[in-house]
């Protein structure tokens, strides 16, 4: 929140009551110069009345405070805030957790480091901005609706376990209803445009759909509902993982390709991170991005003209007031 004027030229009328009160410092000058030419003292002391000294003083100051209070009404002071309408405000983070982010070619393994590079992203996104977690394996779990508590978040990221199988497709369409679906309930009192998304989707994976539905009919379903996905393909082409119950060491290079693809079927961007270090980056980048996507924030404007007027109202009231009392003998 700031403080601004609708008419700031106005304010030059300050000049104007700094002008009186270097007047009033004059006159109390050249007042008490002619005093002193008095010469008759004693005389002076018996025809002149009773001055009330100080209180003349501040009668003046709660007259010039009036007045300058007048001159920043007459300018319309507003304050200014910024406001994210509530339908726009949602990231929905979708997390692989097959059996393949056990790899250990990013260090200390592809889902150590992604838990990592996730809670830090959900504490760096703007405290206005909700956010909720899915996590992906064979089945897709809503693990935290879109909520502004990290804390639950945070709770939801370290739940997460390692399963069989990638449903990526299923993930995407889940993701897709889910936003659509809080975006329908949500008390939103701003004007909502078509052009407005629901929310946006982040994605992170390591491969590519191995059962449920294809990844382009994921894409295509959230695309139909104007949600931008942003994807992050996590990992090396030297990723290995063990199999305890046959002892073999299993191939599970990255898969980016069709990452790229939904990207770029729905409005979002792709992004390949090989280190956790490249993984916060990209997490970086989507979250500077998010502000384009999400909508625009709404400036609130609120005039404050009424409030100066009122306080300059009350302080000329109360200078008269006192004027009468304290500087009655004068008149």
């Amino acid at each position: 929140m700031s403080g601004d004027f609708l008419e700031a030229g106005r304010l030059w009328w300050l000049l104007v009551v700094a002008a009186l009160a270097v007047a009033y410092v004059v006159v109390l000058r050249w007042r008490r110069g002619a005093t002193v030419r008095f010469t008759q003292v004693e005389l002076l002391d018996r025809v002149a009345p009773r001055r009330p000294r100080w209180r003349r003083h501040v009668v003046a100051g709660l007259q010039l405070l009036g007045l300058a209070a007048a001159v920043v009404a007459m300018a319309r002071p507003v304050d200014r805030a910024t406001e994210r309408v509530n339908s726009e405000g949602r990231i929905l983070l979708l997390f692989d957790v097959s059996l393949s982010m056990d790899a250990d070619d990013v260090d200390p393994n592809r889902f150590e480091a992604a838990r990592e590079a996730a809670r830090t992203f959900v504490d760096e996104v703007d405290a206005d901005v909700e956010v909720g977690l899915i996590a992906f394996s064979g089945t897709v779990n809503v693990e935290v609706n879109p909520t502004l508590d990290r804390s639950a978040l945070e709770r939801g990221i370290d739940r997460l376990e390692l399963d069989e199988a990638t449903a990526i497709g299923d993930a995407l369409s889940t993701g897709a209803r889910l936003l659509v679906n809080d975006a329908a309930t949500v008390d939103d009192t701003a004007p909502r445009g078509d052009d407005v998304a629901p929310g946006v989707m982040v994605l992170l994976s390591d491969g590519e759909t191995t059962v449920g539905q294809l990844t382009a009919d994921g894409a295509a379903e959230a695309a139909d509902a104007g949600i931008p996905v942003f994807t992050i393909a996590f990992g090396t082409d030297e990723g290995e993982i063990f199999i305890p119950d046959t002892g073999e060491i299993v191939p599970v290079p990255v898969r980016p390709a069709d990452l790229r693809l939904v990207a770029d079927a729905t409005g979002g961007e792709a992004f390949e991170a090989e280190s956790g270090r490249e993984l916060a980056d990209a997490y970086g980048e989507i979250r500077d991005s998010l502000g384009d996507t999400l909508g625009e924030e709404i400036e609130i404007v609120k005039e404050l003209t009424w409030r100066w007027a009122a306080g300059a109202f009350a302080l000329l009231a109360f200078a008269w007031g006192l004027s009468l009392w304290w500087l009655r003998g004068l008149v």
